[in-house]
């Protein structure tokens, strides 16, 4: 059997385009990161690689709807032991349960969804706290595309998308949209929401085992617990404050998070030769620099969105960390 370890988003990414005949290099130029190092648990890639590695890749392929593409050539096969599971799941929502507790297994998030049913109606929220910026349209067509992909292959029926709200312009050619979504698109959104149809939750996985199901299931949950064992500290501190921007808890709280002692968390940082003031400071500075290049964000507002009282205090903190000024920054940002 197939090695069930599921592909990370950049194996599958090296992977799609050495089939169109780019290497890894051209694919990975300009984040630092090597193919044969992908698998370091404390190498996690950062969303500015991320962001890179899809401006490299539309760059690459003169594709605009390359995430349209790359969705559609996403496989079950390419989620290993979680594939399996949500395979052998009794219906959708069993599966799209089982996936969102585990999904971390396959891939490094580059924005958030948020799944909730109001009005009897299943609405799909992609939140973009890493602000992609010219490449956040690619995400949404990527996880769209993916979904109805996935669903489709589970279901062995057609899965519709209702609606499609999103929060860029609309691009000048809509026929890959109208082939691939075949529902309304409403561009210029104060926010990005997909519409699914909320009966399709009951429709039944078409390979269901419940047995089969119970043991991918127990798989998973294996195959998280050893991830979270090989992972850095340092890591899943910085992962938590990416993924919850605005948020930056005291360590006495992160550590409440963590479910360890205050004492605890302070020894192993140190154990890590790192400390939280550390992964705060780098995190702010991380964020910061995102909010300059691809926001319009006054300093006031990213100094309020990193948790600093005072505007002079970020100006202050932001010239320690790189040795530049907000408005040199910012200035380098729009020459890029």
């Amino acid at each position: 059997m197939r090695d069930l370890k599921p592909k990370s988003k950049i194996e599958f990414y090296l992977e799609r385009m050495l089939q169109r005949g780019f290497t890894p290099a051209q694919v990975l130029q300009g984040t630092g990161l090597h193919a044969d190092r992908l698998d370091d648990p404390h190498g996690r890639p950062r969303p500015p690689q991320y962001r890179q590695i899809i401006l490299n890749m539309m760059e690459l392929t003169r594709d605009p709807y390359l995430g349209i593409s790359l969705g559609q050539e996403f496989k079950i096969s390419d989620l290993g032991i979680l594939g399996y599971a949500t395979l052998s799941a009794p219906t959708l929502k069993a599966s799209r349960e089982l996936y969102d507790r585990y999904r971390d297994l396959h891939e490094q998030h580059v924005f958030l969804s948020r799944n909730y049913i109001a009005n009897g109606r299943w609405f799909s929220e992609i939140q973009d706290v890493h602000l992609l910026g010219d490449v956040l349209r690619f995400g949404i067509e990527e996880f769209v595309s993916q979904t109805i992909e996935l669903a489709s292959a589970l279901t062995n029926r057609p899965f519709p998308v209702l609606e499609l709200h999103v929060t860029y312009a609309q691009p000048a050619d809509l026929s890959r949209y109208n082939r691939r979504f075949n529902c309304p698109v409403y561009f210029n959104q104060p926010r990005n929401i997909v519409v699914f149809d909320i009966n399709r939750l009951q429709d039944p996985i078409s390979l269901a085992n419940e047995e089969v199901f119970k043991l991918c299931a127990r798989n998973c949950e294996l195959l998280a617990s050893k991830n979270r064992e090989r992972s850095e500290l340092t890591d899943t501190i910085s992962n938590f404050l990416m993924n919850n921007p605005g948020s930056f808890p005291t360590l006495e709280e992160m550590a409440s998070n963590l479910k360890m002692g205050a004492r605890t968390l302070r020894r192993r940082l140190v154990e890590e030769d790192m400390s939280y003031q550390q992964i705060l400071d780098q995190t702010r500075k991380d964020l910061a620099v995102q909010y300059l290049k691809h926001t319009a964000l006054t300093p006031k507002e990213i100094g309020f969105l990193l948790g600093y009282s005072s505007v002079s205090n970020f100006r202050r903190a932001f010239k320690g960390w790189t040795g530049k000024t907000l408005s040199d920054a910012r200035g380098e940002s729009a020459m890029a």
